[in-house]
């Protein structure tokens, strides 16, 4: 009997013992997965979340934003492909050595929720199909180029990308996932009108993987051309924009503004009153430009989707 006992005892301590382990690969924390013999992002999920980072100073604050995310909680069935799913799977795709303990001190030495992946060098990624960049000359604004890199590269079906600025107004957000499912469309994202041209706002842009493989083909192909032929580009929206006019059969959704909030809204003392302002907003992406950690985005936006004043005033 006693023999029995310790034998069952050694069983469950052996099976507890792997379980946490299940849970980080299930959480995107475990060693990073091969595809194509190459590292490949470890989370698996029909539906997710990416961000992207570079710099010391925006990984740490924008790391507090993709936590923010993945802590959310918005039950199930908003995932169309994938009912079960019940939490947002993040994957913060970046080029920068220091991240891990960047994103650290961004969470104030909290452990991440989220999938850290690390591309490699502009000029030598190490992620299966990546594409180096083009030509020879680095410029201050040259990860531009690798936006349609990592969207064609998404470890989900359904991907949401989400910029650092892009602040989730609870679990309202999945709505976003819903929204996109039912329109059966390729792309969507708020519409962008410049002087220049018109088109999405990559900031906050969810696509099929299947069906918008032709277009992110064309973005790509379009942006390698003005590298090579400018040996610089500042933007990446006009160069998708371009794309979309290029590809045909690439089913748009508009998001509406009423959903994704850019708008501050000042209180009577000239301070941004909050983020997610409006019931109907799923995310606050506002143009913060350069008071965007002034602005204390990682301080306002709880991740129940509940607000607070903002210290940043107006001007």
């Amino acid at each position: 009997m006693r023999r029995a006992a310790l034998a069952l005892a050694a069983a469950a301590c052996a099976l507890g013992a792997k379980q946490p382990e299940a849970a980080t690969r299930e959480a995107g924390h475990g060693k990073p997965r091969k595809k194509y013999g190459k590292p490949y992002p470890e989370t698996k999920a029909a539906c997710g979340v990416v961000m992207f980072g570079t710099g010391d100073d925006y990984i740490q604050y924008s790391a507090r934003n993709a936590q923010r995310i993945a802590a959310l909680a918005p039950g199930k069935n908003w995932c169309a492909a994938q009912p079960d799913l019940d939490r947002v799977l993040v994957v913060y795709f970046h080029d920068n050595k220091k991240a891990d303990t960047l994103v650290r001190k961004g969470l104030g030495g909290a452990a991440p929720r989220f999938e850290l992946f690390y591309l490699g060098t502009r000029a030598k990624p190490r992620m299966a199909k990546f594409e180096a960049l083009p030509g020879t000359k680095r410029w201050a604004r040259d990860y531009k180029w690798l936006r349609p890199q990592y969207y064609k590269r998404s470890p989900f079906r359904t991907t949401l990308n989400m910029d650092g600025d892009a602040v989730p107004c609870g679990a309202r957000l999945v709505e976003a996932f819903r929204a996109f499912a039912e329109s059966k469309a390729a792309v969507a994202g708020l519409w962008h009108v410049g002087a220049s041209y018109s088109g999405l706002n990559t900031g906050f842009m969810a696509w099929d993987k299947e069906k918008a493989d032709p277009l992110l083909a064309a973005w790509a192909d379009d942006m390698r051309r003005a590298i090579l032929a400018n040996r610089t580009i500042r933007h990446d929206q006009p160069s998708l924009a371009a794309a979309l006019n290029a590809t045909s059969g690439v089913k748009v959704l508009r998001f509406s503004e009423a959903n994704v909030c850019r708008v501050c809204r000042a209180d009577k003392e000239g301070h941004c009153a909050s983020t997610c302002a409006a019931d109907s907003c799923w995310v606050d992406h506002r143009d913060w430009g350069p008071n965007y950690n002034k602005a204390g985005i990682d301080g306002i936006a709880k991740v129940d989707g509940g607000t607070k004043v903002s210290k940043w005033k107006l001007t």
